[in-house]
């Protein structure tokens, strides 16, 4: 009875995996032969990190003049940054998925909220997400993310997405 709820629990991930996969670059194309193993400490892990920001909401607005038009960037180390495409508004809508490569001693996701300006963006909030959730489960979320301001004694906002890591268990 548990390998049948085992493998039915390995099959709704592999095919939520591969529709993240779908829509994300950047990812290397990982064999789905072996079963995600939560017992491989993070500081050894390796795979692919797919992220689908979903929405932010109650983003602060950065704009004097105007309306605010916010975007999202994401990196695991400050060499490799993606982001999402500007947006309008202090509630935007992205449906976007990202797919970062885990390299061994990746353990945190930093996300940042920014309002583009035609001369210098200003930074709305950031915040630092531990990954040991999504390696331990293979997956995380839907959630939200607060951006806290300065001390984080308040908000700036909330981003809502979800994760899905795939181990690459190859070398």
């Amino acid at each position: 009875m548990r390998f049948l709820a085992v493998a039915a629990l390995l099959a709704a991930l592999s095919s939520s995996i591969t529709v993240l996969a779908a829509h994300a670059e950047g990812c290397l194309d990982l064999t789905q032969d072996h079963p995600h193993d939560p017992t491989i400490a993070a500081s050894k892990r390796k795979g692919n990190l797919f992220i689908k920001l979903n929405k932010a909401t109650n983003l602060s607005d950065k704009d004097l003049f105007g309306s605010s038009d916010p975007f999202i960037e994401m990196w695991l180390d400050k060499n490799y940054k993606q982001r999402s495409k500007d947006t309008k508004g202090t509630n935007p809508v992205f449906n976007e998925t990202f797919c970062f490569y885990v390299l061994p001693g990746q353990d945190k996701l930093y996300v940042k909220a920014v309002d583009w300006d035609a001369l210098v963006n200003d930074k709305i909030g950031q915040a630092t997400i531990p990954l040991s959730n999504v390696f331990q489960n293979g997956k995380d979320g839907p959630r939200d993310y607060n951006l806290p301001k300065w001390l984080g004694l308040s908000s700036n906002g909330v981003v809502n997405m979800q994760m899905q890591y795939q181990e690459d268990y190859s070398s």
